[in-house]
């Protein structure tokens, strides 16, 4: 492979990644004003409610994929693999906004 071509697919990887950081943290902020709506009100939206469901559910999934790296020696060629062979399966192991 042209040494350009490695470069390029790395800076759009890298791109990639900044941007559904940046979408994860906007959703997490949207989340904690959820939670804070409830906790003062009692009360949230159909709407918020499915926010709020996403969201937990792609913190696990973050958190399962993190921990892993953390405490696993070897995770991180595991866990590409495991990731892959999971999406072969209909298993969504990425939070939504990868």
């Amino acid at each position: 492979m042209d040494r350009a071509i490695i470069v390029q697919h790395i800076e759009d990887a890298a791109h990639h990644l900044l941007i559904s950081v940046h979408k994860e943290e906007a959703n997490t902020k949207e989340t904690g004003v959820i939670i804070r709506k409830y906790v003062h009100t009692g009360h949230i939206s159909v709407e918020e409610e499915h926010v709020l469901k996403v969201q937990v559910a792609d913190t696990l999934k973050i958190v399962g994929i993190v921990v892993p790296f953390v405490l696993i020696p070897g995770a991180s060629i595991v866990m590409p693999i495991l990731i892959k062979v999971a999406g072969k399966h209909n298993i969504n192991l990425m939070p939504s906004v990868m």
